[in-house]
């Protein structure tokens, strides 16, 4: 199977975006520096063959609608019943949505920057969510780096419940710098335990360990440990890796919507993800007002918008 792509650019970043599977950017260049981890297929899309080595959420900034898991698969808003597939089931979950496999349509294409939407419709529905919705994802190359903006509009009749995040998966080593030499920062409040079998927040809120305590000085090294952690967002909304064998850093912001985080890395990427809520918010023994639990009314929209660009540090 071939794939097809469409290819932003401005100077020396370049942008690779993937329309079939979710609108996804598959791939961001700044000069020779590879920020985000890139599928094997990226600079032949004929060489696509699927199986193992395209696991969707490892590469790229994948959209997650709904994210993270769903205890059950389900829960309930305004006496409404919201039921998904189960499609962890090892965990009794479900799992992030299929809208990161899912078709987007392109609207607008310029030099360097694309504009893609998805749309569900009473007649051609999302899973077996009730509402029609819009979801438009746009993508800009500029002097200030790369910005993506994701606009969610409701246009069913009732408050639809909106769970968003971006799986981001970033090349722990963009600049080819050296393991011991690379640092890893988050802007974080509150750490949420979780159950490692199922992967739900427990309802408890621990002490920073080393770990999280790193993470928010900035001197996490990724390649000491594998790690996955939940995390409230501070205010800021910053992710960053630093490099400083290449005193350059590459910067992660998120508008203060994101309000949560989750990190994951695994060797030489390291996926920095951030959400609009907490993982299981619906049905968290938090309760709602704290989990981040949002719904947008109809006729209304919510926008999302990150940034990532390189800065030299002196």
């Amino acid at each position: 199977m071939t794939r097809s792509f469409e290819k932003i650019k401005y100077e020396d970043y370049e942008a690779v975006i993937d329309l079939d599977r979710g609108g996804n950017c598959i791939s961001l260049r700044k000069g020779t520096l590879r920020i985000l981890r890139e599928p094997y297929y990226v600079s032949d899309p004929s060489d696509y063959t699927g199986g193992e080595l395209d696991n969707p959420y490892l590469y790229g900034m994948p959209i997650l609608f709904p994210v993270n898991r769903i205890s059950g698969g389900s829960f309930e808003f305004e006496g409404r019943e919201y039921r998904f597939p189960i499609n962890e089931p090892d965990t009794n979950c479900h799992l992030h949505g299929i809208l990161h496999e899912t078709s987007f349509k392109l609207i607008r294409k310029e030099t360097d920057m694309i504009l893609c939407r998805y749309e569900a419709t009473a007649d051609s529905p999302y899973l077996d969510f009730c509402h029609s919705f819009i979801i438009d994802i746009e993508y800009r190359l500029s002097g200030d780096g790369f910005t993506h903006t994701t606009c969610i509009k409701n246009t069913s009749n009732n408050n639809m419940p909106v769970m968003i995040g971006f799986h981001t998966t970033f090349n722990t080593l963009f600049a080819s710098g050296k393991r011991e030499e690379t640092l890893v920062y988050a802007d974080i409040s509150e750490e949420y335990e979780r159950n490692m079998n199922n992967y739900l927040p427990t309802g408890n809120i621990p002490e920073f360990d080393d770990v999280s305590d790193s993470l928010a000085k900035g001197t996490f090294n990724p390649f000491s440990r594998d790690i996955s952690k939940h995390f409230k967002a501070s205010l800021g909304g910053r992710m960053a890796i630093y490099d400083k064998s290449n005193k350059l850093s590459m910067i992660y912001e998120n508008d203060e919507k994101y309000s949560f985080r989750l990190i994951f890395n695994r060797g030489e990427f390291i996926c920095l993800e951030p959400q609009n809520c907490m993982a299981d918010c619906a049905n968290s023994s938090f309760g709602r007002d704290k989990t981040g639990f949002d719904f947008i009314a109809p006729g209304k929209a919510k926008t999302y918008k990150s940034r990532i660009y390189i800065k030299e540090e002196i």
